[in-house]
């Protein structure tokens, strides 16, 4: 299992490797082009797409591997001691309720993006979006937090 786990791991770092450097080397290679805000054509790398549906996959991976250890991690302590159980939900729900607070911090209001005109920048989408920002500036803060506090920690232990 610890060897399936070792080389899964090279390979998305491998993988994720290779893309960056193809991503690079073909920046000046794609026809594609969009306007920016002062009206002028902007070049579009070749494999921005590719990249973006790299990253689609890397985040579902790791949500997938998450969801997975948390359930591992509650089977495995129900069967031996059901408290344990309970520790291992908590963190699951926190995260669950992180999302939940910050997708109704969120605004549904119409964001007015230059060059585009479809209507995904309003309504449930601009609060979803709203959701991810907040969830990670709460996160950030919360990761900050522990590292000082962990630090406090052991310093009077």
């Amino acid at each position: 299992m610890l060897k399936t786990v070792k080389i899964f791991g090279i390979s998305i770092v491998v993988i994720s490797f290779l893309m960056l450097i193809a991503f690079y080397a073909t920046i000046g290679q794609g026809t594609g082009t969009i306007d920016s805000t002062a009206g002028e054509a902007m070049h579009v790398p070749l494999l921005t797409d590719v990249t973006f549906l790299w990253i689609y996959v890397l985040f579902a991976t790791a949500i997938v591997v998450a969801i997975a250890a948390a359930l591992f991690k509650f089977t495995k302590s129900s069967l031996s001691n059901p408290k344990s159980a309970l520790k291992a939900v908590i963190p699951v729900l926190l995260f669950i309720g992180i999302f939940i607070v910050s997708f109704f911090m969120g605004s549904g209001e119409r964001m007015d993006i230059i060059g585009y005109e479809g209507t995904q920048n309003e309504g449930i989408w601009a609060q979803v979006t709203d959701m991810f920002i907040y969830s990670t500036y709460i996160l950030l803060a919360l990761v900050i937090l522990s590292i000082i506090g962990s630090k406090i920690y052991t310093a009077f232990k």
